[in-house]
């Protein structure tokens, strides 16, 4: 419970108020549920007016349901004089301000570890996750692209760094549920928008950097994305950070300010570096080595680079004092689906990888040639429509280079014509080397069912995904893994 004068109090004294209706004693106005979705409310619910596509009709929606508060940069004539308003300058800034308070700043009370990187952070997630499972003998929560946990919250996710008011709401859950860490992805787009923004982290991990995520809709450069990341760096107690990462120099000097810097990677000059990584039956066995530390642990997480993601994990939880008798059980247990699943039918090897960029498809590719020497490779794949727009080059250039042959498809196609993304990758391709096949499923079914003994099948981006992003909805699609599950079974 909180009344409207303590938001009121915080966003005056952030400089955010410029109108406010001065009828109405807000100290007598309380308020229970926090929403900026008309259709989610509840008694005493303060209504955020958020985004640029925002129209009046969701605040007469939302006061029809009984809202009687509302923040929004737009001050709406129409709405009755006894519905409480406060009119801000930024409804960004005010949001991450008015869910801190609200929830009374609940991530303080836990610990938070915080991991971003253009590739690799879900895996480490996961990593991370099933150490601690093991570690605390309960779920640890958990805030992934993947899914969300608090003890309360069980769901799929629908970002990977959720808006304000839901990332406030879930670090109170986590609280409440006696969960004492949390492990979270933070997107570029977290301080892009403002999500993270007054939040200070335990422990923040920088795994790698390359371009991506650059569009209109996104990050106008790279220049911006990058800057996003590191404002990650800013806002962390312990920093750990990748030795090998591209920017090296520059990510370093963004965490100066942490309590500590710790390193790691492949280079013998990180604090923690692997050596002997080496293929053992199902697993890949490596050493960790930390001044007279060394010892070995084994991932069943196909890919050469996941030894990276896996390391990146490992260190966090020596941070946090986990024994390695519970690191190895977590390592050596994890499995992420739609990420370096691997099948095998009739000599054919199938993958299937959510591998979507330069970074991603330069590790992915380079592991393959390293453990699939000589193999023909099949790729089948695509690029999103309206943003990330470089990933088209990217795709023809490396998965061109790589691959003996490829299935050009649709990847979230959204308002573009999946044949002009196409035929845009194609252009970056060697003639012959491809074939266009637009609806997804046809394309991976005939990738499968024109292979032969000893070809290795690479199904890029999609992962588990159920779903392809075509025209603003989101139309169900059974999924790279469930597609590949059935016709291994013989059930297609």
């Amino acid at each position: 419970m909180i009344t409207l004068d303590k938001i009121f109090k915080v966003l005056e004294d952030a400089g955010q108020v410029v109108r406010y209706s001065r009828n109405l004693k807000f100290e007598d106005i309380e308020l229970n549920h926090l929403s900026y979705n008309s259709k989610d409310i509840k008694p005493k619910t303060l209504f955020i007016c958020k985004g640029k596509l925002f129209k009046s009709e969701y605040l007469e929606d939302a006061v029809n349901r009984g809202v009687t508060v509302y923040v929004s940069e737009t001050y709406y004539e129409n709405i009755s004089e006894n519905v409480a308003y406060i009119i801000v300058k930024d409804i960004r800034e005010a949001m991450y301000k008015i869910s801190n308070v609200f929830y009374d700043f609940a991530w303080k009370n836990i610990k938070i570890v915080g991991l971003t990187g253009t590739k690799g952070k879900t895996t480490t997630t996961y990593y991370l996750k099933n150490i601690l499972n093991k570690h605390l003998n309960k779920r640890c929560a958990v805030i992934s692209t993947i899914d969300t946990y608090t003890g309360i919250t069980d769901e799929e996710s629908h970002l990977t760094t959720p808006e304000a008011p839901d990332l406030h709401r879930l670090f109170y859950e986590t609280n409440k549920s006696n969960i004492p860490i949390l492990v979270m992805e933070v997107a570029s787009q977290g301080y892009k928008v403002k999500r993270v923004n007054d939040v200070i982290f335990d422990i923040g991990v920088f795994l790698n950097i390359s371009e991506d995520h650059i569009s209109d809709a996104e990050h106008p450069n790279f220049e911006d994305y990058l800057n996003c990341k590191l404002e990650f760096m800013r806002n962390v107690k312990t920093a750990i950070i990748n030795r090998n990462t591209d920017f090296y120099e520059t990510v370093i000097d963004a965490a100066k300010n942490a309590d500590k810097i710790i390193t790691y990677g492949t280079d013998e000059k990180a604090d923690y570096y692997v050596s002997d990584i080496h293929k053992d039956e199902i697993y890949t066995v490596f050493n960790v080595n930390n001044g007279d530390y060394k010892k070995e642990f084994r991932t069943n997480m196909q890919g050469r680079f996941n030894v990276e993601n896996a390391l990146a994990a490992i260190v966090v939880a020596k941070q946090l004092g986990v024994s390695d008798e519970d690191i190895a059980y977590g390592i050596e247990n994890t499995e992420v689906k739609g990420r370096m699943n691997v099948f095998e039918k009739d000599g054919i090897t199938v993958i299937v990888d959510y591998a979507h960029n330069k970074l991603s498809f330069t590790k992915l590719y380079e592991s393959l040639i390293l453990d699939y020497s000589g193999r023909k490779i099949i790729s089948v794949g695509g690029g999103p429509g309206g943003k990330a727009y470089a990933r088209r080059k990217d795709f023809g250039e490396i998965v061109g280079k790589y691959s003996n042959y490829i299935y050009l498809t649709a990847e979230d196609p959204q308002f573009e014509s999946v044949e002009d993304i196409c035929m845009d990758i194609a252009s970056y391709i060697d003639k012959g080397k491809y074939e266009i096949v637009e609806d997804r499923k046809e394309a991976v079914l005939k990738a499968l069912n024109n292979a032969k003994s000893g070809d290795v099948v690479v199904l890029l981006a999609k992962g588990e995904e159920n779903y392809q992003k075509v025209r603003g909805v989101f139309t169900p699609y059974e999924s790279d893994l469930k597609l590949t599950e059935d016709w291994v079974n013989g059930k297609i």
